[in-house]
């Protein structure tokens, strides 16, 4: 709860200097959805700090949902219906399942690294992902790739339609204030 206050803070931060184009995401895990009121807390925040609610990303993974999906569903759509971005997170390992998609209403599929990585059957994969990707669209939903690295990777994933690539090829994990350095002086 307190990275969400953090990023929240952040957001109104952002705001308030021009710059809410922006948006952060946040994971919730799945111990959150059974031990945390996850409505009124992500409600209570953006309230709290007036922050536009499209600016905070949900992110979520299928487990996460999967033991009370009834329950987990109205949740999510009343989340969405407050004006969050709910996004699933790695999709794409585990017990992730076309199946899912069409059951969960999510904004954005975050397609798993494991997709990118080096394997034996490097053409199965690209086949999988480019399916996956135009059925996202195919559905309205947005598609960000995890574990980018590589040029070629953004050129197949930039034919193939992904929207948002997450990735080393772009820049590794770094504190809040070098990020805006480097990427706010132009938005600014």
């Amino acid at each position: 709860m307190y990275i969400w206050e953090l990023a929240c803070q952040k957001l109104c931060e952002w705001r308030d200097r021009g710059l809410s184009q922006f948006y952060i995401s946040v994971n919730i895990s799945t111990k959150d959805f059974y031990f945390t009121d996850i409505y009124k807390t992500f409600t209570n925040l953006a309230d709290k700090y007036n922050i536009n609610p499209r600016s905070l990303h949900l992110e979520i993974t299928e487990s996460a949902i999967i033991n009370d999906l009834k329950k987990q569903l109205v949740l999510i759509q009343r989340l969405q219906e407050f004006g969050f971005v709910v996004e699933m997170d790695d999709f794409g390992s585990g017990y992730s399942s076309l199946n899912m998609l069409k059951d969960i209403p999510v904004n954005t599929l975050k397609i798993d690294m494991e997709f990118l990585r080096d394997t034996v059957h490097r053409d199965r994969s690209r086949k999988i992902l480019k399916m996956i990707i135009s059925l996202s669209k195919q559905l309205g939903m947005k598609v960000i790739t995890e574990g980018v690295e590589t040029a070629e990777q953004v050129d197949f994933l930039t034919e193939f339609g992904c929207d948002i690539f997450q990735g080393y090829y772009f820049a590794k994990p770094m504190p809040v204030d070098e990020f805006e350095k480097k990427y706010f002086l132009k938005a600014e």
